[in-house]
C-alpha cells in the first residue's frame, strides 16, 4: 500500500518537473522520453533486463549479490528518467529479487547476509535517488536562474538599444536646436549690424545734416551787425554747442558703424577707433598690427572690430587698468586677435563659468558668439596682473593672402 502511494505521489511530482534528467539527452532521445509513462516503462524495462542478466549469472554466482545488475538499472533510471521511474525501478528490483532469487518465502529473511544485502540495496537506492534528485533540483534551479538571467539580459539589451536610440534622437534634436540657435544668433548679429549701419547713416544724413545747417545759420547770424554784444555772445555760444552736437553725432554714427570699415578696411578702422577711444576715456591703447593686412570678408572685419570694441569697453568699465594692448596678426591660415590689460583681473568663478560655456555677461557672450559664427574660438586668461582675451579666426583658401601680399608678423606697425 505504501509503495503504491509513493509511486502515485512520485508520478504526480514527476509530471510537474520541468526537466526530469540530470544529464542532457540528445534531442531525439529527449523527445522519445518526454512522456511520463514512457519513462516509467523504460525504467521497468531496464530493471527487467538487469534481472534477466542476473538470472543468467545464477550458475556462476548462485545467490550471492543478487542486486548487482539491478543497481545499474536504478542508477540509469535515476540519471536519465527521473525520480519516479528510479523509485519504480528500485521497487521492482527488490520485489523480483525476493520472488525469484530467494528459495523461501517473500517476507522471510533467513540469514544475516540476506538481511545485509537487502538493507544495503534499499539504502543504496535511497542514497542514489536522493543524490540525483538534489542534483536534478539544483540543476533545474540553475537552469531557471540562467533563463531568468538571459531574459533580464535580453530586456537590458532591448532597454539599452531603446535608450541609445532615444539618446541618438535627443542628440540629433539637440544638434538641430544648437544649429538653429547658431543660425538665429548669426541672424541677430547680422540684423544688429545692419540696424547699426542704418542708424549711423540716418544720424549722419538727417541729424548730422540738420545740425550742420543749424551751425551754418548760427555762423551767418553771428556776422550780423545788428546784434548787441550780449546777443552776439549768445549766438557764439550756441554755435559752439551746435558744433559739439555735430561732433557727437558724427562720433556716435562712426561708433555704430565706422565708414572707414567699408571704405578703407579693418586696419584704418581700428586705428581710428583706438585713437578716439584714448581721447574719450583716457585709457592708453596700444595697437599692434601686421604691416600688410589686405581686405577680409565683410563678416570678418565687422566681427574683429566689434570684438575689439567690446573688449576695450570692458577694460575701461571693469579692469581699472590705465593701459590696454590690441594685437592683430594675419598669418596665411588665420587672423589672431589679442586684447590685454594690466587690471585687477576676473574672479575665478567667472573664469570657470566661461571655461564651461556658461554666461559671463552680454558683452563676453556676444564676443564668443561672433567668433563662433565664423568657425573660430575665444579664449580668456586672467590673474591678478591682468586679463587677456584671445580670438582666432580661421581663413579659408579663398581669403588667404597672396604670397606677394603677405608680410611676416615680425614686420609690424604699432600705433
Amino acid at each position: 500500500m505504501s509503495e503504491g502511494v509513493l509511486f502515485g505521489e512520485s508520478l504526480g511530482a514527476e509530471s510537474k518537473l520541468e526537466t526530469p534528467f540530470v544529464h542532457d539527452l540528445p534531442d531525439q532521445l529527449a523527445a522519445l522520453v518526454s512522456s511520463v509513462w514512457t519513462r516509467y516503462a523504460l525504467a521497468l524495462a531496464l530493471t527487467s533486463v538487469a534481472l534477466f542478466g542476473r538470472w543468467l549469472l545464477v550458475p556462476f554466482l548462485g545467490d550471492h549479490v543478487p542486486f548487482a545488475l539491478v543497481y545499474a538499472a536504478v542508477v540509469l533510471s535515476s540519471l536519465y528518467l527521473g525520480l519516479g521511474p528510479s523509485i519504480a525501478s528500485s521497487a521492482l528490483g527488490i520485489i523480483c529479487v525476493r520472488l525469484f532469487f530467494v528459495s523461501h518465502g517473500f517476507f522471510v529473511i533467513t540469514s544475516l547476509k540476506e538481511l545485509s544485502e537487502t538493507l544495503t540495496y534499499m539504502g543504496a537506492c535511497t542514497l542514489i535517488n536522493t543524490a540525483t534528485e538534489v542534483v536534478r533540483r539544483s540543476r533545474n534551479k540553475l537552469k531557471a536562474a540562467n533563463h531568468n538571467l538571459a531574459a533580464q539580459a535580453e530586456t537590458l539589451r532591448t532597454f539599452n538599444e531603446q535608450l541609445e536610440k532615444r539618446v541618438a534622437e535627443r542628440t540629433a534634436e539637440l544638434k538641430r536646436a544648437e544649429e538653429c540657435a547658431h543660425k538665429l544668433g548669426a541672424q541677430v548679429l547680422r540684423l544688429q549690424d545692419e540696424e547699426r549701419r542704418r542708424i549711423a547713416r540716418d544720424l549722419h544724413d538727417s541729424v548730422g545734416q540738420s545740425v550742420a545747417i543749424l551751425n551754418m545759420n548760427l555762423g551767418r547770424l553771428s556776422r550780423s551787425a545788428s546784434l548787441s554784444r550780449g546777443e552776439a555772445a549768445l549766438v557764439v555760444d550756441s554755435k559752439a554747442i551746435a558744433q559739439d552736437v555735430s561732433d557727437e553725432v558724427r562720433t556716435i554714427s562712426y561708433l555704430l558703424h565706422p565708414p572707414l570699415l567699408d571704405e578703407m578696411g579693418l586696419p584704418s578702422a581700428l586705428k581710428w577707433y583706438t585713437g578716439g577711444f584714448t581721447k574719450r576715456t583716457g585709457l592708453a591703447v596700444h595697437l599692434d598690427l601686421s604691416q600688410s593686412f589686405g581686405r577680409l570678408p565683410s563678416d570678418f572685419e565687422i566681427a574683429i572690430f566689434r570684438v575689439v570694441q567690446e573688449g576695450l569697453t570692458n577694460i575701461h568699465r571693469h579692469s581699472g587698468s590705465s593701459r590696454a594692448i590690441v594685437r592683430v596678426d594675419w598669418t596665411p591660415n588665420q587672423v589672431a586677435l589679442e586684447i590685454s590689460d594690466e587690471g585687477r583681473g576676473i574672479p575665478a568663478e567667472k573664469q570657470r563659468a566661461f571655461a564651461s560655456g556658461g554666461a559671463m555677461g552680454v558683452g563676453i557672450s556676444g564676443m564668443r558668439e561672433r567668433v563662433a559664427q565664423l568657425g573660430g574660438y575665444l579664449d580668456l586668461r586672467s590673474n591678478a596682473k591682468g586679463t587677456t582675451v584671445s580670438a582666432i579666426f580661421p581663413l579659408s583658401e579663398d581669403w588667404r593672402p597672396a604670397p606677394g601680399d603677405f608680410v611676416s608678423p615680425s614686420t609690424r606697425v604699432s600705433v
